[in-house]
């Protein structure tokens, strides 16, 4: 299934699979996004699936937030499985 991607004020709803097929036009859609925004959140209420290689590119993404100052969180069903992927990021 293709990854859908809505933003709504500084929401960005995803729906579909989140994975290798699809991860880099993520990456692509949400640096612009975060670029102009203080904060991101990222609601994954209606992702499918997501696969190893998107939870290490979130968690790479995360870490470049965090030492850019441009945060993002994540809301939904499955977000603590990804921010168990998240635990003690190496940011500094």
């Amino acid at each position: 299934m293709a990854l859908i991607i809505t933003q709504q004020d500084n929401t960005i709803i995803l729906k579909g699979s989140l994975n290798t097929a699809t991860i880099n036009n993520f990456k692509i859609h949400f640096g612009w996004i975060v670029n102009t925004l203080k904060s991101v959140t990222l609601n994954i209420d209606k992702v499918t699936d997501i696969d190893e290689c998107a939870l290490q590119t979130l968690k790479t993404m995360y870490v470049n937030g965090v030492v850019n100052q441009q945060m993002f969180f994540v809301e939904g069903k499955r977000s603590e499985e990804i921010y168990e992927a998240f635990v003690y990021p190496q940011v500094a």
